[in-house]
């Protein structure tokens, strides 16, 4: 996914988690098969929730005396004592005895077993048996099947889930929202985006007015795989209509702009956010005032920075002392800066970088003597990203204060640096030395 490389190196914050969309997956699928349990092997169908289904409700035959013993397996499984109603399952798996019903709850009964046991690999494997024993109520049948849909997708078993959803949606010709969402899901997983965005907007029209955020998210998150950022942007808008005080909404809204090169719509987001009193996180903070600082807004990236830090949002540390620094200089603000130099430069210890900019600043200012003071700080510090330039400074500060001799020894070390060998030469040339 390309990024944009901006004059004050633009924070780029992450799109939200496609993850979060189905995060709850285990939570539902574990409270959905303690509930089904307790009662599929004796559920009487009041009513049929798949009218349109492809697939006619079998008969339930029962043996009296298997029914007993299965009934005896789900109370053990009911009462937490897996290894009692493991080992009761396990007798009757695969009696030839048993009718297509019966094998099916047995089946499925194992599978809650090991689900509960964290083996969701054996789980699914008796989830299947019990499809495949074709002997269950439709609304058992169909809702195990779903079931299996969401584990497999749950253990990144995306091609089986997708194979799984799409017989399930074929077969109960239901067309239910979650079912579009889910098979959206797995095609995002499996990076077939342009299939994933046209299921989710199956999804988000079959949902109506109750849609779930986290449709959208998922079809935000594909489009924008795909660097469709105005897509990703119309998505993120609506997003933000239907909740407008969600921060994380318009922060990725700001970014996708950012991705488009629209700086000014990023810029309007991030100021809203900023003038409703929304603007909490550090890092944003740091959005809008590089937002600011890349629109050539240099006073307000400013005034940003000394709000954040007055509010406490912002440390008060060297990087951010040199970037307002920065930005007073662009506003031509040269006392200010220089007073944010000398701050950033009482935090950096190890680095000359704020002295460096210190200097400048004065002697511009021709406060001579106090960027004599700022370069000397500066290259017993070390660790300048601009060498070069610092010995340009102190050769014009030298030549300034009429000291051709220094001037042209600094103006000779400032050669050896490709960055500022032209601007050394023309000195020298100007003081006659070469």
């Amino acid at each position: 996914m390309k990024r944009l490389i901006l004059a004050l190196s633009l924070v780029v914050l992450p799109m939200v988690a496609v993850d979060s969309a189905f995060a709850d997956i285990k939570e539902r699928l574990q409270q959905r098969q303690r509930d089904r349990s307790r009662n599929s092997q004796t559920q009487a169908v009041a009513e049929n929730p798949y009218p349109e289904a492809t697939r006619k409700d079998p008969e339930i035959r029962t043996n009296e005396r298997s029914m007993r013993r299965i009934q005896s397996g789900y109370d053990k499984l009911n009462n937490g004592d897996h290894d009692k109603a493991l080992a009761t399952l396990k007798e009757l798996e695969g009696d030839a005895r048993l009718t297509s019903y019966e094998q099916a709850i047995v089946y499925q009964g194992l599978g809650q077993i090991a689900y509960e046991q964290d083996d969701l690999d054996t789980a699914l494997r008796y989830w299947q048996k019990a499809v495949d024993a074709d002997g269950l109520p439709n609304r058992n049948h169909f809702q195990l099947m779903y079931q299996i849909a969401q584990a497999q997708l749950m253990e990144e078993q995306y091609e089986q889930a997708l194979v799984t959803i799409d017989r399930w949606l074929n077969e109960t010709r239901a067309g239910k929202p979650e079912a579009y969402a889910l098979k959206g899901n797995a095609l995002y997983r499996l990076e077939r985006y342009d299939e994933a965005i046209a299921v989710l907007d199956q999804a988000i029209a079959a949902g109506g007015d109750q849609v779930p955020d986290n449709y959208f998210e998922l079809k935000m998150a594909a489009l924008y795989e795909k660097n469709d950022y105005a897509g990703a942007a119309r998505v993120l808008e609506e997003l933000v209509r239907r909740k407008p005080n969600e921060v994380r909404y318009q922060i990725n809204l700001a970014q996708a702009f950012i991705e488009m090169e629209n700086m000014d719509r990023a810029l309007a987001v991030m100021q809203d956010l900023r003038s409703s009193g929304r603007l909490q996180d550090p890092a944003h903070w740091r959005q809008l005032y590089q937002l600011q600082a890349y629109a050539g807004r240099h006073a307000d990236a400013a005034r940003t920075i000394t709000d954040g830090i007055a509010a406490g949002a912002l440390a008060e540390d060297k990087d951010v002392l040199r970037a307002l620094g920065d930005n007073y200089y662009m506003a031509e603000m040269i006392d200010q800066a220089i007073d944010a130099y000398t701050r950033a430069a009482a935090q950096s210890p190890d680095d000359g970088t704020a002295d460096q900019n210190r200097a400048h600043l004065l002697i511009e200012k021709e406060r001579y003597a106090e960027a004599r003071e700022a370069l000397q700080t500066a290259f017993r510090k070390g660790n300048l990203k601009d060498p070069g330039t610092a010995y340009l400074l102190l050769g014009q500060l030298e030549a300034e204060t009429e000291n051709r001799q220094a001037a042209i020894t600094a103006f000779r070390e400032a050669l050896k640096y490709e960055r500022s060998r032209n601007n050394a030469e023309l000195w020298l040339k100007n003081l006659g030395a070469r």
